[in-house]
Order: C-alpha cells, then sequence, then structure tokens
C-alpha cells in the first residue's frame, strides 16, 4: 500500500516500512499490518492498493542448439525449482502472461503444470508477443560488418560465436552496446527504442487491464526486462543491455504499480536457484 500523499508529494519516492497496531492492545507481530507511509509533514492520507507484476526470465535455452528457442533440460529443471518456490511461497497470479516465444512458454507451462498437479491451478496463459525477445543474430548480422572494419581480428571470432562462450562474448557484447546506441540503425532490423516502446505498450495495457490490488506474471527474456529496467527507471541503454547481461534463468523482476505510476520493487532475484546449494543452476544464457 502507498498512503496517496506519496502519489502527489513533493518526495514521492521516499518512502519507510513501519508497523502499526491494528488495535491499541496489540501485542504480537501477527496482530499487526505493515502499510507503507511517506516520510513528510502530511499525515497519511486515503490507503491505495497497489497492484504488482513479475516479470520472470524464462528458463535456460539450447544454446549452441540448431534451435535455441528451446527449453535445455537443465532449463525445465530450473523451471521446476521456480514453480516450488512460488507454490511455497502462495504465489497467486491474478493473470499469467508469457511472450510467443517457445522457451517463454515452456517456462509458464512448466509452472502452471506443477501449480495445477499440486492442486492449485493458475489461470490460462496468454500470449503477448510485445514480451518477445530482441532478435540477436539478426542484431548482430546488421553490426557486425562495421565492427570488423574497426577490429579485423572479429572475423576470426564470429564462426565460433555459437560454440565458444569468449567468442560469444566478444561479438555479442560489442554488437550490442552499438544497437542500443542507435546510431546505427539498419532498416528492417528492430532498434532499441522500438523493443522499449513494444514492451512499454504492453506492460500498459496488462496494468490497465488489471486494477488495484491484482498480481501478474508475465514470462519473457532478458532484452525486454531490460527495456522495462530502461523505460521505469528512465536508464540509458548501455546501462539497461549490461544489467540485462546479469539477468539469471528463472529470476524474477518486480514492479508496483498503480493508474498514477509503476515503480520497481524488486530485481533479478534467484534465491529459489541459490537455495538448491548447486551452483550450476544458475545460468544466465
Amino acid at each position: 500500500f502507498y498512503a496517496r500523499e506519496d502519489l502527489h508529494g513533493t518526495c514521492p519516492f521516499l518512502v519507510h516500512e513501519r508497523y502499526r497496531r491494528t488495535r491499541q492492545n496489540a501485542s504480537t507481530k501477527n496482530e499487526r499490518s505493515l502499510y507503507f507511509c511517506l516520510t513528510c509533514d502530511t499525515s497519511p492520507g486515503i490507503l491505495i492498493a497497489m497492484s504488482m507484476i513479475y516479470l520472470i526470465r524464462h528458463g535456460q535455452a539450447s544454446f549452441g542448439h540448431d534451435n535455441y528457442d528451446k527449453l535445455s533440460t537443465l532449463g525445465v529443471r530450473q523451471s521446476r525449482i521456480l514453480a516450488r518456490h512460488l507454490f511455497d511461497t502462495g504465489f497467486r497470479p491474478d493473470a499469467v502472461y508469457s511472450g510467443a516465444m517457445d522457451r517463454q512458454t515452456a517456462t509458464a507451462e512448466e509452472v502452471r503444470s506443477f501449480f495445477a498437479e499440486h492442486g492449485r491451478p493458475l489461470p490460462d496463459l496468454e500470449r503477448v508477443s510485445g514480451f518477445d525477445e530482441y532478435d540477436t543474430t539478426a542484431i548482430v548480422t546488421a553490426m557486425f560488418p562495421a565492427m570488423a572494419d574497426e577490429d579485423p581480428s572479429l572475423h576470426d571470432e564470429l564462426p565460433r560465436m555459437y560454440s565458444s562462450k569468449k567468442s560469444f562474448k566478444r561479438v555479442f557484447e560489442t554488437a550490442m552496446l552499438r544497437w542500443v546506441t542507435g546510431r546505427y540503425d539498419t532498416d528492417g532490423i528492430e532498434a532499441w527504442e522500438g523493443l522499449k516502446a513494444r514492451v512499454a505498450r504492453d506492460m500498459t495495457a496488462i496494468m490497465e487491464r488489471h486494477g488495484s490490488g491484482r498480481t501478474v506474471a508475465v514470462f519473457t527474456s532478458g532484452g525486454a526486462i531490460a527495456a522495462s529496467l530502461s523505460n521505469v527507471l528512465g536508464l540509458p541503454g548501455e546501462k539497461a543491455m549490461r544489467l540485462n547481461w546479469q539477468i539469471v534463468n528463472t529470476s524474477l523482476t518486480r514492479y508496483m504499480y498503480n493508474d498514477e505510476r509503476i515503480t520497481m520493487a524488486g530485481f533479478n532475484s534467484f534465491t529459489h536457484l541459490e537455495l538448491g546449494g548447486d551452483p550450476s543452476l544458475i545460468t544466465y544464457r
């Protein structure tokens, strides 16, 4: 919850948590309610329920295989671990969305299947293409000629891009950092600003569709999550892209929203994988 003053005051992000007793003689934490109140001179007004939208990255895809857009064996395992974690923590979304890509929908279906198997079915999955990943191959192909002119040694790296993580990192990161500047936009290739626009469009549509006090899950990809960070936090492309490279498979990023604003509530949480005690569960592509 947010105090109404938080939406209209001079310091909208200076918020602190505090407990209020539900009655004067309340004696335990369980008898208290948690509120978020604005740190300002005015008294808290009417409390407004905030909704929550979770952007969940898909499980590990099939890097280096002919069909990348498919969960790997580990990706399926990560998705089931995520499902167990969400189930055990009482996660009850009012709506479930995903992008249209196979790895995104497969992750969502693994979670939905787990919930159904354990007697708590989730809403039907709805696919929205605005949360699809950018086309890495098309972007690298468009960026590469100018990159190689500046650094001819990249010609040796390109054939090994999908077999060598070192080569992939060198070619991919250089191409993506050029792409997000907007200075190298190419006809027929989605621009970084185009990705941001479609993510903003579908996030806005979902928020408008689901009103006060709702919880929404969206299964998507790192690029779309990075675009949301840029939109919500005003991050420049390079910073958003560098954060993208830190987003773990099946991690959760959360935003609180209402009719008047959207605020980040958490980024790249992968506690469910850390609790597994197996470092190999934590992957980035």
